[in-house]
């Protein structure tokens, strides 16, 4: 078995060791270690990635995968390189650590908030995801307001200026029927549990099998992006340690450029975006009521005939209104269209004195339109270009006529 260094030693960023095996399958050669600092891919947190050397030679760790099931037995590890490394060759090997560290920060922050998710409410975790290029998400089994969000960063931020310790124990069977942690199952190998704090302080206790920072400083920020309902409870986006302070960063500077935009201060842009959203606001509704006004102008004209085709914004009402207009001055079918070629046009259509579900029926088998109404109106979508649309209602005109 290989000696799991990364077990008791998650800071360790090199080691000398030996190679215990090297096969090669499917094309890819894998290794076995006497001893490893390379954590394999399991619990939610990826594998590691570095190098193993000898004197004259240089392979790259590739991923590690775990051998065995933890739930049956001991487990075993190996992993996929990029080349062939003889049997009980000595080599050096060093870990990608910055990885490694940004992995350790971001779940050691996850089990702080994980534990107090079940000390402050008595929720569980009920699914962790990390990711090295999106936010790391948490699942809890109840539901959280912005105001319990809040005070949740706070006290997790407030755990990482404790600098607590972060500790890992091998209990036995017998010690493990008397306490208390989370993600209890029943395994045959050992459990590893993962302590953050003392014992005078102990902020969560839990089953894991992956490194983690030694102490609560280490993880320097717990930020919490976002929060959605999922599955009956929340599911958190979350960043810690350099990924979080380098999102502040870049967020920052979003809004102090945009700030510098409005020759305003920071936290003078959200009335002023206020603002601008309600100023944004009249202005679309004066435009659709000029381009209803107009619209309907020239339909009384006779600019128009059977359709009316425009890209400018018109809502629901307005369409409506400008169709019963059309309908009421034009024999045969016609419709109102509201959109582009390129992104497709919304409808109201039908007929005067004629049944605009037999309508409907045609432009879905010409046109491919979606929608449906009644005899009198039918509204929907459709992808159809406008000359296509115009050839149509002509061709279904004459063809009634």
């Amino acid at each position: 078995m290989t000696e799991k260094l990364y077990e008791k030693h998650s800071t360790q960023k090199e080691c000398t060791t030996v190679v215990t095996e090297c096969v090669k399958e499917d094309g890819a050669f894998y290794i076995k270690l006497k001893a490893s600092i390379f954590f394999p891919e399991e619990g939610g947190q990826y594998s590691d990635t570095g190098t193993v050397c000898t004197p004259d030679k240089t392979v790259h760790i590739l991923k590690g995968e775990l051998l065995g099931s933890s739930t049956e037995g001991e487990t075993d590890v190996r992993y996929q390189t990029d080349g062939e490394l003889p049997v009980g060759t000595e080599v050096r090997c060093t870990l990608d650590w910055n990885n490694r560290f940004d992995r350790m920060q971001n779940h050691s922050g996850e089990h702080i908030l994980s534990g107090l998710l079940h000390s402050r409410y008595g929720y569980h975790n009920t699914g962790f995801h990390l990711s090295d290029t999106d936010p790391v998400t948490v699942d809890t089994d109840g539901p959280l307001t912005d105001t319990q969000i809040t005070e949740l960063e706070k006290e997790a931020n407030a755990v990482i200026y404790e600098n607590l310790p972060i500790k890992d124990s091998y209990p036995t069977k017998e010690e493990l029927g008397s306490l208390q942690y989370r993600s209890k199952i029943d395994i045959a190998g050992q459990v590893r549990l993962i302590t953050i704090g003392n014992e005078g302080r102990i902020v969560d206790t839990c089953a894991c099998c992956a490194p983690h920072v030694s102490t609560t400083g280490a993880i320097g920020i717990i930020k919490i992006l976002s929060a959605e309902k999922f599955r009956g409870g929340t599911r958190l986006s979350i960043l810690c340690g350099r990924r979080a302070a380098a999102w502040i960063a870049q967020n920052l500077a979003v809004l102090q450029n945009t700030a510098v935009l409005f020759s305003t201060r920071p936290e003078q842009l959200l009335p002023i975006a206020e603002k601008l959203k309600e100023d944004n606001h009249r202005l679309h509704t004066t435009i659709a009521e000029l381009t209803e006004e107009l619209l309907s102008r020239d339909i009384r004209a006779g600019v128009f005939e059977e359709t009316v085709c425009t890209q400018m914004e018109l809502g629901a009402v307005s369409m409506k209104n400008l169709y019963n207009t059309l309908r009421s001055l034009r024999d045969g079918y016609c419709g109102i269209f509201c959109g582009s070629d390129e992104d497709g046009y919304r409808y109201y259509a039908g007929g005067k004195e004629l049944d605009a579900r037999v309508l409907a029926a045609e432009m879905k088998t010409a046109l491919d339109a979606k929608g449906g109404g009644s005899a009198e109106m039918i509204q929907g979508k459709i992808t159809a270009r406008k000359d296509e649309i115009e050839a149509f209602f002509t061709q279904i005109n004459q063809t009634n006529l």
